[in-house]
């Protein structure tokens, strides 16, 4: 009895300090993946195929064109790109609903042989400063004047992380956890120039008959790759 009293005594404190500590360690380990899977749970994407358009928010979204340009290339030289990586840039056409969307979350996700699960990287502006539309790219939505235009969505990725699916996801407050996912067919380029077609009408916003002859040539380039251009009908918010 005085041999286990005296045990207890000297190791009563270490062991109430380990009762204590343990589930917090357990807690700290297992939060953060706990909160991303309560986010993916009731997070929901409505995917849009290539070449579609859909309403979120009250605003139509619709991919025009998008341009790959791979580090390691002369086009990625061009643009002082890393050669490990690869910039993904996305041209949308946006034609506001009676509600002004005022701002949102622009992303691009891409799903490649390496990495089946889909990756997201923040859309952005700091781009090689040789990159023709810089001075046009937005990282939010505006369509303070009512008026259609264009947005572009560009984001650096590791190469080859686009190799299977990418998508420019669009979240707006308010609407999560709905968010639009729209699919992109980035056409691979080897010279910076062949990206200024793009930019020199990537402007913020331009006049609804621009948008038409832009929809038009765009939707010849989508036929011939057997691609076709329909709406949805069913807006989102």
């Amino acid at each position: 009895m005085t041999t286990e009293q005296s045990w207890w005594r000297r190791n009563r404190w270490p062991v109430l300090a380990l009762a204590v500590l343990l589930p917090g360690t357990v807690i700290l380990t297992t939060s953060s993946e706990w909160f991303d899977y309560q986010n993916g749970l009731y997070s929901h994407a409505v995917t849009v195929p290539d070449g579609q358009s859909a309403v979120y928010g009250g605003a139509e979204f619709r991919v025009d064109d998008t341009v790959l340009v791979r580090g390691g290339t002369e086009g990625g030289d061009e643009l002082e790109l890393d050669p490990d990586m690869d910039l993904i840039v996305a041209v949308l056409e946006v034609t506001p609903g009676k509600d002004l969307v005022d701002s949102c979350n622009l992303t691009i996700s891409a799903t490649s042989p390496a990495h089946p699960e889909k990756r997201t990287w923040n859309a952005n502006v700091d781009l090689p400063r040789k990159f023709p539309p810089t001075g046009d790219s937005q990282t939010t939505c505006s369509d303070s004047q009512g008026e259609p235009y264009r947005l572009v969505v560009a984001a650096t990725v590791p190469s080859g992380a686009a190799e299977t699916s990418s998508w420019v996801q669009i979240e707006k407050i308010g609407l999560t956890p709905n968010y639009l996912e729209l699919e992109l067919s980035p056409s691979a380029v080897s010279s910076a120039s062949t990206s200024s077609d793009i930019s020199s009408s990537s402007t913020s916003a331009v006049r609804r008959d621009d948008l038409r002859q832009k929809s038009n040539a765009t939707a010849s380039r989508l036929t011939r790759t057997g691609s076709t251009i329909r709406s949805i009908t069913n807006p989102i918010g």
